[in-house]
């Protein structure tokens, strides 16, 4: 901290000396510096999990659509149809792709070896479930059907038809999971070992890994061979890892980054001060999770009931945590963020509502506690305390502490703090046992349904969220069985006002996340991430 302020106080009284990016004498390099959090650990599309390979893949691998800043365009794709009930898609592939080696064609025959590995049950890929929206995609997994039942058909080399068991949206079709061609030859010839190192990578997409030091950096270089080469304007994105918090503001600094991802307030307002600019997104939910059957089946009954879980997101003051603990958060009224897009525009602009005031109620959050105990026919000394439970990190703790103080002052409920090892944490809260528990979900396009909201349909029932509803599950699969996205919308909207009155969970806070960055840069794209790869700088 001591050479993070001095540092901080030299920028702050030479702020009109930051350097914007610099290039080579003869301005034929472009390249930039990339702050990021962890190593890729491997850019297998069936098991990359983390930043920053979610955010790489993107640049080294072409998918059937792209996402060009907010246009969906053809990516290995020429062309597409769609059945009127929106479940079939039939792509033709432009003709004359290659991988990055400039020799090896990309053929329909790819796309299907891609989805048939990702699948494998022999295997058990991270992103397997990427495949389940195929129709009889989980039932090929769980070994219930053939391969050729599967929704994935090669109708000729540059032709490929899917079908699925819900209509589809062209924001599908940018996933490197399920929709990125791998070419079969030589990823069985890398085995298990295939994305774990720059020559054991064949990829299709604007950049190329040219360089991988673990637990280092990363550099992709620009794809001569790229079919819009013209579009993408940096020779070179080096990635340096581990270059966060006081670290990033420290390189920055000293000139040796360009982007820093966003850290607290403090390290923030030093860059700031320092004449480096900012953007900023909301990426995360964060959340108090509920266990609906509780830690115990006494705490069960409780959290069970709708009333009380309306008294606890009452009693809780989410513009107080954010000013507060969560500094770097906004505080929620609904479930859908801001930054989330409806059809044309926000969603929240399309659908205004409010699911829960930003800050505490007290009178009605006893108003609701007492119709609780009522129909429980309870007394607030039989209410248990309630287990918190939280990575052993201090911010968690801090966030709980301020939670605990709420529903003691604004409710009269006792509560423990259950601090853990990441391991123990995740595995009490699969294993349901907690009451509470102190957690993010990440935001997802083209809204939660397939992701958040599925660990809330009866299908899916387990002991992380204990809950079953066939009011939710009807409304739930009606909004994924919308044939159009203005439908899909609509019916979202009512699956979360359901969500949001039946407090299914405690949303407090819309997380941010961006970077700052020197000035000059352009083409950066934000969506529930951010999108580097037409990156520009004056």
């Amino acid at each position: 901290m001591k050479k993070l302020t001095a540092l901080a106080m030299a920028a702050a009284m030479a702020a009109t000396l930051v350097p914007a990016a610099v290039f080579a004498e003869d301005g034929e390099t472009k390249s930039v510096r990339i702050g990021a959090p962890y190593d890729p650990v491997t850019l297998d599309y069936a098991e990359l999990n983390a930043d920053p390979a979610t955010y790489i893949d993107m640049m080294v691998a072409d998918t059937l659509i792209r996402d060009k800043q907010g246009e969906y365009i053809g990516g290995i794709a020429e062309s597409w149809e769609v059945s009127e009930d929106g479940k079939t898609w039939t792509f033709k592939l432009k003709e004359g792709m290659t991988y990055n080696d400039g020799t090896t064609p990309v053929t329909a025959e790819d796309l299907v070896y891609a989805a048939k590995r990702l699948m494998d049950p022999a295997v058990g890929h991270y992103n397997a479930e990427g495949g389940y929206i195929l129709l009889n995609g989980e039932e090929y997994y769980s070994g219930e059907c053939a391969w050729e039942e599967v929704g994935v058909k090669q109708i000729d080399d540059l032709t490929i038809e899917y079908t699925f068991k819900n209509p589809q949206y062209e924001s599908t079709f940018t996933s490197t999971t399920l929709f990125a061609p791998l070419e079969e030859a030589f990823v069985e010839a890398q085995g298990a070992s295939y994305g774990s190192a720059t020559d054991k990578l064949l990829t299709n997409g604007p950049f190329i890994m040219t360089e991988w030091v673990p637990d280092s950096s990363v550099k992709l270089t620009k794809n001569a061979n790229y079919w819009d080469a013209e579009s993408i304007k940096m020779d070179e994105i080096n990635f340096i890892i581990g270059a966060t918090s006081d670290t990033g503001v420290d390189m920055m600094l000293a000139d040796e980054l360009d982007f820093c991802p966003v850290g607290s307030d403090m390290q923030n307002q030093t860059l700031e001060d320092a004449g480096f600019s900012r953007f900023t997104y909301i990426g995360t939910y964060r959340c108090i999770n509920l266990n609906h059957g509780g830690k115990t089946e006494e705490s069960g009954l409780f959290l069970g009931n709708t009333n009380f879980r309306k008294a606890l997101c009452y009693a809780i003051d989410r513009t107080s945590l954010c000013n507060s603990v969560l500094t770097g958060d906004e505080p929620t009224t609904r479930l859908t963020a801001p930054s989330e897009m409806g059809v044309e525009k926000a969603f929240n602009e399309e659908f205004p509502y409010e699911g829960w005031p930003a800050t505490a109620d007290p009178e009605k959050a006893k108003e609701y506690l007492n119709l609780a105990l009522e129909e429980l026919g309870k007394t607030i000394e039989d209410v248990p305390a309630i287990d918190l439970l939280c990575y052993e990190a201090q911010g968690s703790i801090d966030t709980l502490a301020a939670i605990q103080d709420m529903l003691k002052t604004n409710l009269g409920i006792e509560s423990t703090i259950n601090p853990q090892t990441i391991q123990v944490m995740i595995s009490s809260a699969m294993s349901g046992d907690y009451d509470l528990w102190f957690g993010g979900n990440e935001l997802s396009i083209p809204d939660a349904l397939e992701s958040f909201l599925s660990s809330y349909h009866s299908s899916m029932a387990s002991a992380l969220r204990n809950y079953a509803n066939p009011e939710y599950d009807e409304l739930y699969d009606k909004a994924l069985a919308s044939p159009t996205l203005a439908e899909r919308k609509a019916n979202y909207f009512e699956v979360e006002k359901f969500f949001c009155d039946n407090v299914m969970n405690l949303v407090i806070g819309w997380t941010e996340n961006g970077y700052n960055y020197k000035e000059g840069y352009t083409g950066f794209y934000n969506t529930v991430e951010t999108d580097f790869t037409y990156l520009d700088v004056e």
